[in-house]
C-alpha cells in the first residue's frame, strides 16, 4: 500500500496541526463511521470476489456492531490488514470492492489520506458508486470543516488552514472549505492563492446552484475583486460579467464591471452601466461610488452625466466641498450657466477665498450674460489679499483634522493698481451633517507678501464632522 501511504504522508506534511490536534481530528473523522453496518447503496453493486475482500467486509461489520472500543479498533485494523493483503498480494488491485471497503476501513480508523486514496481508486473502478462513496466522504468533510471554523474563529489560522486543506481533499462537492481557504489567503495578502481557491469555490458551488447559490455568488464576486486589484482586468471582466448575470441589481458588481471594462478599453460599454447606476442610485450606492462615477463621466467628457452623479453626492453631503467643486466644473463642461451659478454659490459659502471658487461662479454668470455680477466677481478676485487652499480633511473615530495653506497675493484694483497688503483673520469651522459647527478656530495671519505662505491646522476630538467652511472675519 505504498501509494496510499505516500498520499497520507504528503497530506500530513502540508498541514500545520500539532500532534495533539491531529489526534483529535483523526478521532472526529473516525466517529463519522455510521453506528450500524450499512451495505453499499442501491446502484453500487460490488462483488467481493475474493475471500480476503469478504473477510475485510466482515471485519468492518463486526467492528461497527461491537460495543467494546478496544475490539472495535482491532477489528477495523484487521479489515485494513486483510484488504491491503488482497490488493498487494492476491491480485485484487482492480477489484473496486477491495478499494471501497479499504476506504471505509481507513474512515473508521480516522486515516484521512488513506480514505481519500482508497475511495478515489474505488470510484475510478466503479463510477456508479460515486454517491455511495460521497456519503462517507461528506461525513469526514464535516468532521474537518467544523473544527476548522472553530480554529478560524479562535484566530488559529494555521490549524484552520490545515483542516480546510484536508477537507478540500476528502470531499469535492461543497464550496465551504474552499471558500474559507480563499479568505485566509486573501487576509494574509496572498492574492494568487486566494484567486485559485475563490475560483475553485465558485466552480464547485455552481455545480449545485440551487443549494449553493449564495456561495457561488460571493465566491465569484470576491474572485473578480481580487483579479481587478491585481490588474488582471480581462479575467476580472469575465468574473464580474458572470456575477452580474446572476445578481443584476448589485451595484458593487455593476461598478466593478464598469471599472474593468474601462481598463480593457471599453469605455462606452462602461459608461452605459455607470449611467444606469447613477439613474437608479439608492442608498446602496455609496457617495464614494457616485464620486468615482462622476469623475469617470467627466474624463469621458460626458458632463451632464457627471453633473448628475456629483449632484447626488451634494444632496447627501451638502458640506462636501470636493463634491460641490466637482459639480461646478461638470456644469462648466456642460455649458450649463444656471447649474454652474447654483453650484458656484454653494462653493463660495464654503470656500470664499479660493481663487478657483470665485472664477467658477464668475464663469457661470458670464454664461448667463450677467455682466454686472461677472465684473464684480472678477474685481473681488483681483482684490483678494490671500488665497486659501485646504490641503487635507480627515475624519476617523478619534476625531477630525483639517490642514491648509494661505498664500499671499498681490491685490489689485479693477484698473490694475496695487492694493496695499493687509493682515487677515480667518475663522474656520468643522461642521456636522446639519451644518452646525462642532469645532471653531480663528487664524490671525500677518501681512503676507506675494507668494509667502502660512500653514493652518484645525483638530477636534469629534468624529461627527463631515465638512468644513471658513469666512474672513
Amino acid at each position: 500500500m505504498r501509494t496510499v501511504l505516500s498520499v497520507l504522508l504528503g497530506v500530513v506534511a502540508a498541514g500545520s496541526l500539532s500532534a495533539q490536534e491531529a489526534t483529535v481530528v483523526s478521532e472526529r473523522v473516525a466517529q463519522t463511521t455510521p453506528p450500524r453496518w450499512i451495505e453499499p447503496g442501491s446502484g453500487c453493486e460490488l462483488k467481493k470476489g475474493n475471500y480476503l475482500v469478504s473477510s475485510g467486509s466482515t471485519y468492518l461489520k463486526s467492528g461497527t456492531e461491537t460495543g467494546v472500543d478496544e475490539n472495535k479498533h482491532r477489528l477495523f485494523g484487521d479489515a485494513k490488514r486483510v484488504l491491503t493483503e488482497a490488493i498487494l498480494e492476491k491480485g485484487q488491485e482492480k477489484n473496486p470492492a477491495a478499494w471501497y471497503y479499504l476506504g471505509r476501513a481507513y474512515l473508521a480508523l480516522g486515516d484521512i489520506g488513506g480514505l481519500d486514496s482508497a475511495f478515489a481508486r474505488a470510484e475510478a473502478l466503479a463510477p456508479e458508486c460515486r454517491d455511495d462513496i460521497g456519503f462517507y466522504r461528506r461525513g469526514a468533510w464535516v468532521a474537518l470543516v467544523n473544527p476548522g471554523v472553530e480554529f478560524l474563529q479562535a484566530d488559529n489560522v494555521d490549524s484552520a488552514l490545515a483542516l480546510f486543506r484536508l477537507a478540500n481533499q476528502v470531499f469535492h462537492d461543497a464550496p465551504n472549505a474552499l471558500y474559507n481557504t480563499a479568505v485566509i489567503h486573501a487576509n494574509a495578502q496572498r492574492p494568487d492563492s486566494a484567486i485559485v481557491y475563490f475560483r475553485k469555490a465558485a466552480t464547485t458551488a455552481a455545480k449545485d446552484s440551487t443549494k449553493f447559490k449564495d456561495d457561488r455568488n460571493q465566491a465569484t464576486f470576491n474572485l473578480a475583486v481580487i483579479l481587478q486589484n491585481q490588474g488582471r482586468h480581462q479575467e476580472a471582466l469575465e468574473a464580474f460579467s458572470q456575477y452580474v448575470r446572476w445578481v443584476p441589481d448589485d451595484t458593487n458588481g455593476r461598478r466593478g464591471l464598469a471599472i474593468s471594462l474601462r481598463a480593457v478599453g471599453k469605455a462606452d460599454s462602461a459608461a452605459v452601466i455607470e449611467k444606469a447606476i447613477v439613474s437608479s442610485a439608492g442608498e446602496d450606492v455609496s457617495t464614494n461610488d457616485l464620486m468615482s462615477l462622476g469623475i469617470s463621466f467627466f474624463r469621458d467628457q460626458k458632463y451632464a452625466e457627471s453633473a448628475k452623479a456629483f449632484a447626488q453626492v451634494v444632496e447627501r453631503e451638502p458640506y462636501n466641498r470636493d463634491a460641490v467643486f466637482n459639480l461646478a466644473n461638470a456644469h462648466l463642461g456642460a455649458s450649463d450657466g444656471k447649474g454652474l451659478i447654483a453650484a458656484g454659490t454653494k462653493l463660495l459659502v464654503l470656500d470664499p477665498m479660493n481663487e478657483s471658487s470665485i472664477k467658477l461662479l464668475a464663469q457661470g454668470h458670464q454664461m448667463e450674460k450677467d455682466t454686472e455680477t461677472t465684473i464684480k466677481l472678477y474685481t473681488d478676485l483681483e482684490a483678494l489679499p490671500v488665497s486659501v487652499t485646504v490641503d487635507t480633511f480627515l475624519v476617523n473615530d478619534a476625531g477630525a483634522r483639517l490642514t491648509g495653506t494661505v498664500t499671499g497675493r498681490q491685490a489689485r484694483t479693477a484698473d490694475g493698481r496695487p492694493i496695499k497688503a493687509v493682515a487677515v483673520t480667518l475663522v474656520f469651522e468643522l461642521v456636522d451633517s446639519t451644518g452646525a459647527a462642532v469645532a471653531t478656530k480663528e487664524f490671525a495671519l500677518p501681512v503676507l507678501a506675494k507668494d509667502a505662505t502660512r500653514q493652518i491646522r484645525l483638530e477636534a476630538a469629534t468624529p461627527s464632522a463631515v465638512g468644513w467652511r471658513y469666512r474672513r472675519k
